[in-house]
């Protein structure tokens, strides 16, 4: 078989598990998001309803023998249901909407577009797919930097909200219209012209590889395809410069926590010191009837006692941003992998667009996976996520359960009184006989 079309069935088959999977994947997304955004009574019931049948098999069984450790996991885990929407989520929700976009649509023309080998019945079919392309590759490249902007601010400067929920709009809406404009610009560098081959067939071509064309037609094609190069890069530069300052952040974070963790321990090592010291040295471990371990039991238990260190940390200004800083912490580290894999997925196409490698038909489109891939690294990375999605398809079953079991009980409604009106209908014939 040859080289050509191997390269033209792994498009066609690569094509088709993105446009699949991606739009299972992100409407699952809007799902998860839009119920809790929507409906937080019924996302808050379908909780607790989980929560009750779960319990009764077995399944959130906890066994720990501090009580206050308990409390503590129940409660983490109320607040990552109970915790209101913000950027990151805002933002996650936009990707999946793009994504779901062109996982429906986009992903289906090019299919058509490569099936059909790039040569329709008509020019608008070529002018749709250059306008559809560049404004997915432009408008990812600018929302990859908008994200790590939002994790910028929010965690290297947590005491100044610049970019608020309304700010997140105004410039995912700005970002967008720019998107649309820069797209229709690109409708001017593809036309339907007719190929190499003998005889000629009519094939989408771009501008700057035909020959009777103007200069300004050619500088328009390379302002037009530079500038896509130009955001990718930019959106590098912006990924490793801002996610090297939030990891620079979390560093110094780690160290400050790990050293009030050694102070606290500390603190506890002296105060058991001085409680042993007041029932005075033992002499002999076979003659005294008092032991270490006995002295450690009457001790009171240091963790019900706020310490010091920890009131002044839990009434300053740090100690109320240092609550929310893990939590921003750990959105980061799904959004940077986020941008990691745009990065992987985006540099064979962009290499091959600019003629810096050898054209492969699967390369040219390998940055349709990124519509893929942002379900999946929710579902590997947050366990929020996982735990809301589960949450989804639990209410969806006992939705389809309830009305079920409307449907059988109206059923049985209906021939209750056909039973009844027959059994009276055969007492009055039995009696009128006798």
């Amino acid at each position: 078989m040859p080289s050509n079309s191997v390269d033209l069935i792994l498009t066609l088959t690569m094509l088709g598990i993105v446009c699949f999977v991606g739009t299972v994947g992100n409407l699952l997304v809007l799902g998860v998001y839009l119920q809790e955004y929507l409906f937080p009574q019924k996302h808050r019931m379908h909780r607790q309803m989980f929560k009750a049948h779960a319990s009764t098999n077995g399944a959130l069984c906890v066994e720990t023998v501090n009580e206050k450790t308990t409390s503590r996991v129940v409660i983490e885990e109320d607040g990552t249901f109970l915790r209101t929407t913000g950027t990151p989520t805002f933002f996650i929700l936009v990707l999946a909407c793009v994504d779901l976009l062109v996982c429906c649509f986009v992903v289906p023309l090019t299919f058509y577009m490569e099936y059909v080998e790039m040569k329709p019945p008509s020019e608008v079919w070529c002018k749709i797919h250059a306008l559809v392309c560049v404004c997915n590759t432009m408008f990812s490249a600018l929302l990859v930097i908008a994200i790590a902007l939002d994790r910028y601010l929010a965690i290297c400067h947590p005491l100044h909200p610049m970019l608020t929920m309304k700010r997140a709009k105004i410039l995912t809406t700005a970002l967008a219209i720019f998107c649309i404009i820069y797209g229709f610009f690109g409708l001017g560098t593809i036309q339907l012209a007719p190929d190499d081959s003998d005889p000629p067939e009519l094939m989408c071509t771009d501008t700057g590889d035909l020959m009777n064309t103007t200069l300004a037609q050619k500088y328009f094609y390379l302002i037009v395809q530079k500038g896509n190069t130009a955001s990718f890069v930019v959106s590098i530069l912006f990924v490793l410069i801002l996610y090297s300052l939030i990891l620079k952040v979390v560093i110094k974070a780690h160290r400050r926590m790990r050293k009030m963790h050694e102070h606290s321990l500390n603190a506890q090592k002296q105060s058991a010191q001085l409680s042993l010291e007041q029932f005075g040295p033992v002499a002999d471990g076979t003659e005294s009837s008092f032991s270490a371990e006995d002295g450690l039991s009457v001790l009171p238990d240091c963790g019900t006692q706020p310490r010091p260190s920890r009131m002044r940390m839990r009434f300053s200004i740090k100690g109320l941003t240092e609550s929310g800083l893990w939590r921003e912490i750990r959105s980061a580290s799904v959004l940077f992998v986020v941008a990691v894999v745009y990065i992987i997925v985006f540099t064979p196409s962009l290499l091959i667009a600019n003629k810096l490698v050898n054209f492969t038909l699967i390369g040219y489109n390998f940055f349709f996976l990124n519509n893929m891939s942002n379900p999946l690294i929710y579902c590997f990375m947050s366990r929020a996520f996982r735990s809301k999605l589960r949450i989804l398809l639990f209410g969806l079953c006992m939705r389809r359960k309830s009305t079920s079991e409307d449907v059988f009980f109206s059923h049985t409604t209906r021939k209750r009184p056909r039973m009844i009106r027959g059994m009276a209908t055969s007492s009055t014939q039995n009696g009128s006989h006798a």
